[in-house]
C-alpha cells in the first residue's frame, strides 16, 4: 500500500482505475473437485464397499469442475470517473456496467469471530485479502474510497460514519433531462 496508494487498483490513466482479480469460487472449485477425485478413487479401489455412493463423487467432480472452469478466467473491474461509470469485464468482453453510485466500498461484518469485520467492494466484490487488525479495517477502508472516489458505508446500516460522494438522480432531476 506504501508503493501504490489506489491499492487494489492500477491507475490506467487520470481518474480512471483498474483492478484485475479471480472470482473466489476459483480455488473452492479446485479443491472440491481434486477433493472428489482422489476421494472417487479410494472409494472403487476399497474392496468394502456396502453400498454405491460413486453417485455423490460423479456429482462433486462436476460441480467442482463447473465451479472451476466459471471462474478461472480473469475479471477487470475499471472504475472511470471520467465517463461517470464502472464496467466489469471477463474474457475482455463487457459484461456489467453501471453509474458510479452503484459501487462502494463497505465495511461488513463477519459471523466468525477469527475475523470480526471485512471490506467489500461494490455488491459482491472482494478485493484480495488484506492482513489488517479489525481497529484499522474503518481506516483502511475510508482510505481506499477516498483515492478511488467511491462512496463509504459502515457495516452498520444507519450510522454517522457513511461518506456519499455519488447520488443516483432524483426523479426530478430525471425529468429536467427529458
Amino acid at each position: 500500500m506504501q508503493q501504490n496508494a489506489h491499492y487494489p487498483f492500477q491507475v490506467q490513466q487520470p481518474n480512471v482505475f483498474v483492478m484485475e482479480y479471480y472470482k473466489d469460487t476459483l480455488w473452492k472449485g479446485a479443491l472440491i473437485f481434486l477433493l472428489c477425485v482422489l476421494g472417487g478413487v479410494f472409494y472403487l479401489k476399497s474392496e468394502k464397499v456396502s453400498q454405491d455412493y460413486s453417485g455423490f463423487f460423479i456429482y462433486g467432480i462436476l460441480v467442482g469442475l463447473w465451479l472451476l472452469l466459471s471462474s478461472m478466467h480473469k475479471r477487470h473491474l475499471v472504475i472511470n470517473h471520467a465517463r461517470g461509470c464502472y464496467q466489469i469485464y471477463i474474457k475482455r468482453q463487457l459484461w456489467e456496467e453501471g453509474p458510479l453510485h452503484q459501487i462502494y466500498v463497505r465495511l461488513t461484518a463477519q459471523m466468525d469471530g477469527a475475523h470480526p469485520l471485512s471490506l467489500g467492494l461494490c455488491p459482491g466484490l472482494m478485493p484480495p485479502p488484506l492482513p489488517v487488525a479489525p481497529q484499522h479495517m474503518e481506516f483502511l477502508g475510508r482510505r481506499i474510497a477516498r483515492k478511488l472516489k467511491l462512496n463509504y458505508f459502515d457495516y452498520l446500516d444507519v450510522s454517522t460514519r457513511h461518506v456519499i460522494r455519488h447520488r443516483p438522480p432524483l426523479e426530478r432531476d430525471r425529468d429536467l433531462q427529458v
